[in-house]
C-alpha cells in the first residue's frame, strides 16, 4: 500500500518572525534557529520529497509549513496548549491515518508539550524521536536528521 517511507517533522512556532506585512508561509514566517536550519536544507537540497513538516503555532493550532499566515505575537503556554490540544489531536491522527510514517521527529519546548500529549499512540508503528539538549544541539540534530533522511530516497 504505502510505496515509500515517510517522515513527519512537528516543530514549535517561533518567537523570532519575520515582519513582512501580508501573508508568508509559516516556514517563511517564523525565523528561528530551528527554521533557519531548515530553509537552508531545503537551499542545499538536503530535503527529502517524503518529508512533512507540521509546525505547532500558538496562535494557529498544528499546520501545514505552507500554511499562510500573517504576523502576530501570541507566546504559547501551558494553558494555551491544553486549549489546542483536541485541534491538534485531530490533526495528528488524520495524518497518521493518510500515511505511514516511518519516523515521526518531534521538536517541541515544555510548553508545546500538553498539546501534543498522547499523540504517539497514532503512530504505534513508527520511530517517535524527541529532540533534547541546547538550542545549538537540537539545530545540529536536526540538520543531520534532515540530511539523513533526505539521503534515504
Amino acid at each position: 500500500m504505502h510505496s515509500q517511507a515517510r517522515y513527519l517533522l512537528i516543530i514549535a512556532c517561533s518567537q523570532r518572525k519575520r515582519l513582512d506585512d501580508g501573508l508568508l508561509p509559516a516556514i517563511a514566517r517564523y525565523d528561528g534557529g530551528q527554521y533557519r536550519v531548515l530553509r537552508k536544507a531545503k537551499r542545499d537540497g538536503h530535503w527529502s520529497n517524503n518529508l512533512d513538516v507540521l509546525i505547532l503555532s500558538a496562535k494557529y493550532g498544528l499546520i501545514e509549513a505552507d500554511m499562510l499566515i500573517a504576523n502576530y505575537e501570541q507566546r504559547m503556554n501551558r494553558k494555551r496548549a491544553s486549549q489546542l490540544k483536541s485541534q491538534v489531536e485531530q490533526n495528528l491522527q488524520a495524518y497518521a491515518q493518510k500515511a505511514f510514517y516511518k519516523e515521526v521527529y518531534v521538536d517541541l519546548g515544555k510548553d508545546y508539550l500538553p498539546a501534543t500529549e498522547g499523540f504517539t499512540k497514532f503512530f504505534a508503528n513508527s520511530e517517535i524521536i524527541f529532540a533534547c539538549g541546547r538550542i545549538g544541539e537540537r539545530q545540529g540534530k536536526l540538520k543531520n536528521w534532515l540530511m539523513e533522511k533526505n539521503s534515504e530516497k
